[in-house]
C-alpha cells in the first residue's frame, strides 16, 4: 500500500494559543504571511505485508512466518528565523507578552540555510568584509552607517551563496517567516512475525519490531516541536543546527517518532 500527499498550507499564524503570534509589525499583520509551521510539502508512505508460504516441518519451523515493513519519505518543515533579544524597530516590541520576535535581513536562496546537525556559519559584522559587503549590496549604501552599527553588535551568517543579516536599527528585517527549511524525516520500520499453532484456537505470535532499522538519523528543525531556540540568530553560534532527533526535541524520548533505532519483542496469546 503506497501513498503520496502534495499539500502546501499558507497562513499568517498556525497556532492559537501561547505560541508567540503577535507579528513584529501589527500595523502589517499579513508581512509574516508565509507557509504554515505544518507544511509538509511532499509526503511518501510505502507499506508491504508477506505471509511467507510455509511448508510442513518439525516444530513449524517452516510455517507461520510474516514480514511486515513501512517506510515514510518527507520533505523538510519550515522554520524562521526570529530574534528574541534585540529591537531593531525601536517599538520594544521583543519585550511584548508572547512576542514573534525581529526578523533579520536575507539575501540570496533560502534553500541554502536549510538546517541540519550543524548549526550556520557565523562571522563577526564589524571585521567581516562579506558581511559589509552584502550590507552595502542590499541598502545601496544610503543607511550604511545604520547597518554597520547592528552588523558590529550581532555578525552574520554566510552560507552558500547567501547570506542573513540584522537589519539597521529603526527598521524591520525583510526576511519573513518559514522561508527556510529543515532536512525532512526518512523513516524505515520493520517487524517479524511468527505465529505457533496449538491444536485448533490456540495460537502463539512472537514479534520482533524494528523501528528505524537503518538507524538513520533525523533532525527536527532550529525551533523544534518544543521551541528548542536555535533559530534565534542573536544566539550566536549554534543559529541554523537542527541538534535535536525530532523525538528529544518533542520531548518524547520513548515514544516519539524519529529516535535511533528501537527493537520491541512480544509474545501474544491469541485464543
Amino acid at each position: 500500500m503506497a501513498g503520496y500527499t502534495y499539500s502546501h498550507g499558507l497562513d499568517d499564524a498556525s497556532a492559537n494559543f501561547n505560541a508567540n503570534q503577535l507579528p513584529p509589525d501589527s500595523s502589517h499583520p499579513t508581512a509574516v504571511y508565509g507557509s504554515s509551521d505544518f507544511d509538509i510539502r511532499h509526503r511518501l508512505t510505502f507499506s508491504t505485508t508477506y505471509a511467507l508460504p510455509g511448508r510442513k516441518s518439525p516444530g513449524q519451523i517452516l510455517e507461520g512466518w510474516q514480514l511486515n515493513s513501512v517506510v515514510t519519505l518527507q520533505t523538510g518543515a519550515p522554520w524562521t528565523a526570529q530574534d528574541t533579544s534585540n529591537d531593531f524597530s525601536g517599538t520594544d516590541q521583543v519585550n511584548e507578552l508572547n512576542s514573534f520576535g525581529q526578523l533579520w535581513d536575507f539575501i540570496g536562496n533560502p534553500s541554502d540555510f536549510k538546517s541540519g546537525p550543524n548549526p550556520a556559519p557565523f562571522f563577526s559584522g564589524a571585521t567581516n568584509a562579506a558581511c559589509l559587503a552584502q550590507a552595502v549590496k542590499m541598502d545601496g549604501g544610503a543607511a550604511i552607517g545604520l547597518a554597520q552599527a547592528s552588523l558590529a553588535n550581532n555578525g552574520c551568517f554566510a552560507k552558500g551563496s547567501s547570506i542573513l543579516l540584522p537589519p539597521a536599527f529603526g527598521t524591520l528585517g525583510t526576511a519573513g517567516r518559514n522561508n527556510f527549511r529543515d532536512s525532512g524525516f526518512k523513516n524505515w520500520d520493520v517487524s517479524v512475525i511468527k505465529d505457533m499453532k496449538f491444536k485448533e484456537r490456540l495460537t502463539a505470535q512472537f514479534r520482533a519490531e524494528f523501528f528505524n532499522v537503518l538507524n538513520h538519523p533525523n533532525f527536527t528543525d532550529p525551533n523544534g516541536p518544543a521551541g528548542a531556540g536555535f533559530n534565534d540568530p542573536s544566539g550566536g553560534l549554534g543559529f541554523g543546527c537542527g541538534c535535536n532527533t525530532p523525538d528529544q526535541a518533542s520531548p518524547n524520548p520513548v515514544l516519539g517518532t524519529g529516535a535511533n533505532r528501537s527493537i520491541q519483542l512480544g509474545l501474544k496469546l491469541i485464543w
